[in-house]
């Protein structure tokens, strides 16, 4: 722990949970669920949230989608991709916190095992 100029213990690493294993030290990193949201309201389009969440394929399908749809927007076909892109984009507003925690708690498992 480090200590501010207010006087406060402040943690060195935010979104860090140090786990001790066998007299090691294992500082697993969290994911922020803060961040999830501001990345999927910003570029949740180009599925940048998916990638930051370890979801790849997911974050490639959103790009996909994103991508194709606004270069067709002009003749129109464009927004069935973007159509679908907004509907898992809804759908994604309810699923970030159980997706944060869960690759959170699997984080801490890996290692508590």
């Amino acid at each position: 722990m480090t200590e501010n100029t207010g006087g406060q213990p402040q943690r060195p690493y935010e979104h860090q949970q140090p786990i001790q294993i066998n007299n090691h030290i294992v500082v697993v990193n969290q994911k922020s669920m803060l961040l999830a949201y501001v990345l999927w309201f910003f570029l949740g389009q180009l599925g940048i949230h998916k990638f930051y969440l370890g979801q790849v394929v997911a974050g490639v399908v959103y790009l996909a989608l994103g991508v194709v749809g606004w270069a067709t927007t002009f003749i129109l076909i464009g927004w069935v991709p973007l159509g679908v892109l907004w509907i898992l984009l809804i759908i994604d507003i309810f699923t970030i916190p159980g997706t944060v925690q869960r690759i959170n708690q699997r984080g801490t498992t890996r290692y508590m095992a």
